[in-house]
């Protein structure tokens, strides 16, 4: 038997429920997670900058519904006994008995399977051999043989072009006994207690601690069937108190707390009770974390069995009805309610918990996972998670909406805006897309709790340049140099009164250098070196109010002292707004106007490509009119400043 059996091409999948590999991530996370933070992003509508540098920064593992896990290790390690563990995590309940051990359960542990070919010219889908083998103990085809000994095999082989399916039995030593055609089902039966039969081409991990051991070993009959596709299911039954002998010891570490170990078991239990499907033909759960992870007979340990058997029959209800005994990793502080995590009815039981020690820390909080972090990237890596399968196309995306919360702060769904329309993604949606569409090298997401965090590289503080000569200037308080050609125009064109401070470096967009100010962008034209347009003004304000425009304009009219008509943008300036645009740089500095005087936020402004000025009444005389901080306010809007 090879040491590890997966597909070709498999990747393991987030495990969103077990935790047994969990503690392997302490490490990687503390180092993530010691990285000095750039600002977190509170805005419920985040501009689409595919440049800008962000992290996504989350809190717990897993849906956030019923019990966390490491929470009920928290508890234990406290001195809770696993009735108050679960009494905590679900509103108004009891712990009743039921007759699980008499309660078959039907677990799907392998779909789809295609067995070698009859003459062997065809290998598997998996590569793996056809084989179930008894182990332990005599076993039997039942209703097609006598008792066979252990080591015995079936075989399934298929017929290339047909749907038909040879089984083929092997005794211990490999020598034929037997063929006949697989009649759409048998059922490989133990026919003592201690029988275990060995699934060869279920699709396992290797046991870590047993070299050469797969978690392909079960308890109970193993019913197989040829399916609509003509593939093969294949289906373990047994009852239910042996399938959680194999489902504990999956969901919690096996060496937690006895009293953690048996709330698990009882969630378990409850959750397995009310997952079974008399409607269903064929299985009532798969053993994934699609419904619970099950790893059957060598993945049992001393420590959960007896976590199973102390709390045998015993069943988590509300008003004597077993519950939907949700379980999850980590909350960090804070469970859900099932309806704003799963969108289904309230259920009285699964009510939002705080789940915070009596000091106020988080149950939880040894959980490697209580906070975690993505590696840094760009913003438009989240352009590959839309559109989806099915989505209705929304064109170049122009901002993600994070605003939908629950009130312990996990998303209920992401908003997704562009020029042909909008539309809403559910959370677990949009981590799935993420977790499967974005590089390994990121990082996984592992709840929808979480913040974008925004490196903002552009507008970051450097250091002094002190170029010789005067040829830079550093303003402290904002972190940056205005240097050379950008220096010279902006000392001999006002200043810092005109331009306010420098928010970036220079550096290269569109194709062209330039360099923000709180109230303008320079810009480097070099077809016009040597000449006054060498640095010029981008139109940051028409940018700005694209969105909004047109404005309502003006009748034409005869151009006076105190009154102004521009017909290149039909609009007219007056009084106080003309003279300053005149005086103090006119077309050059503020380009055209594109507004009438307006009122905004109870003050009267007038638009201008390059500019707004607003009316100060109440300032000193000659100060009346100011300048708006628009290049600021362009950074922020494109997500590439703090807000």
């Amino acid at each position: 038997m090879v040491l590890t059996r997966r597909r070709p091409g498999w990747r393991p999948r987030l495990r969103m429920l077990t935790l047994a590999a969990a503690a392997a991530l302490a490490a990687v996370l503390a180092l993530l997670l010691a990285v000095p933070h750039p600002s977190p992003s509170l805005a419920e509508v985040v501009p689409f900058q595919p440049d800008q540098i962000i992290r996504i920064e989350g809190q717990g593992w897993g849906h956030g519904v019923g019990m966390s896990q490491w929470g009920a290790r928290g508890r234990a390690l406290a001195g809770q006994t696993a009735d108050q563990i679960v009494l905590t995590y679900y509103t108004g309940v009891d712990v009743i008995d039921a007759p699980t051990d008499q309660t078959p359960i039907r677990v799907l542990i392998s779909n789809g399977y295609q067995p070698a070919s009859f003459d062997g010219a065809v290998s598997s889908s998996n590569l793996e051999q056809g084989d179930i083998i008894g182990v332990g103990g005599a076993w039997a085809i039942s209703g097609a043989t006598d008792a066979l000994p252990p080591g015995a095999r079936l075989r399934l082989l298929h017929h290339p072009g047909e749907r038909r399916v040879t089984v083929r039995l092997l005794d211990a030593a490999g020598q034929h006994m037997l063929d006949f055609d697989l009649p759409g089902q048998i059922e490989v039966v133990p026919l003592q207690p201690e029988t275990r039969l060995l699934v060869q081409y279920k699709v396992t991990p290797p046991d870590q601690d047993t070299p050469g051991q797969h978690f392909d070993l079960y308890r109970g009959s193993m019913r197989v069937y040829v399916n609509a596709e003509g593939l093969i299911d294949t289906v373990n039954v047994l009852s239910l108190e042996d399938y959680l002998l194999g489902v504990v010891p999956a969901e919690m570490p096996r060496h937690w707390p006895a009293e953690a170990l048996k709330a698990q078991a009882m969630a378990a239990r409850t959750y397995a009770l009310t997952s079974l499907r008399p409607d269903h033909p064929v299985w009532d759960v798969v053993d994934t974390t699609q419904d619970q992870v099950y790893l059957g007979v060598n993945h049992e340990a001393p420590e959960t069995t007896a976590a199973v058997q102390a709390t045998a029959r015993r069943v988590i209800a509300y008003q004597n009805a077993p519950i939907r005994s949700y379980f999850f990793s980590t909350a960090n502080g804070h469970t859900e309610a099932n309806e704003d995590v799963f969108g289904d009815a309230p259920q009285p039981y699964l009510r939002p918990v705080v789940d915070l020690d009596p000091s106020g820390r988080p149950w939880d909080a040894d959980s490697p996972l209580s906070t975690w972090s993505t590696a840094e990237f760009p913003l438009g890596v989240l352009r590959t998670l839309v559109p989806g399968p099915g989505d209705a196309p929304v064109g170049d995306i122009r901002s993600l909406d994070f605003g939908r919360r629950t009130a312990s702060g996990r998303m209920i769904d992401v908003g997704v805006e562009g020029p042909q329309g909008s539309r809403r993604i559910g959370a677990w949606d949009f981590v799935a897309r993420f977790n499967r569409r974005t590089a390994i090298e990121i990082g996984p997401m592992y709840s929808t709790r979480f913040i974008l965090v925004f490196a903002y590289p552009l507008t970051r503080s450097v250091e002094p340049l002190d170029l010789p000569d005067g040829q830079s200037i550093y303003f402290a308080d904002t972190g940056h140099n205005v240097r050379h050609g950008f220096l010279k125009y902006f000392n001999a064109r006002g200043g810092q009164a005109a331009f306010g401070r420098p928010l970036t470096e220079e550096f290269v967009e569109n194709g062209r250098v330039v360099q923000y100010f709180e109230r303008a962008r320079f810009e480097y034209h070099p077809e016009l070196a040597g000449t006054p347009y060498e640095t010029q003004l981008g139109l940051i304000n028409d940018t700005l109010t694209a969105p909004r425009r047109p404005f309502d304009g003006d009748e034409p009219f005869p151009s006076v002292p105190q009154h102004r008509y521009f017909p290149e943008t039909g609009h007219s300036v007056h009084y106080g707004f003309l003279q300053f645009w005149e005086t103090q740089g006119g077309l050059d500095r503020f380009g055209y106007p594109i507004s009438q005087e307006v009122v905004e936020n109870g003050r009267t402004v007038q638009h201008f490509q390059r500019a707004r000025l607003v009316w100060a009444p109440d300032a000193p005389s000659g100060q009346n009119v100011q300048l708006a901080d628009v290049g600021t306010e362009l950074l922020r809007a494109r997500g590439l400043l703090p807000p």
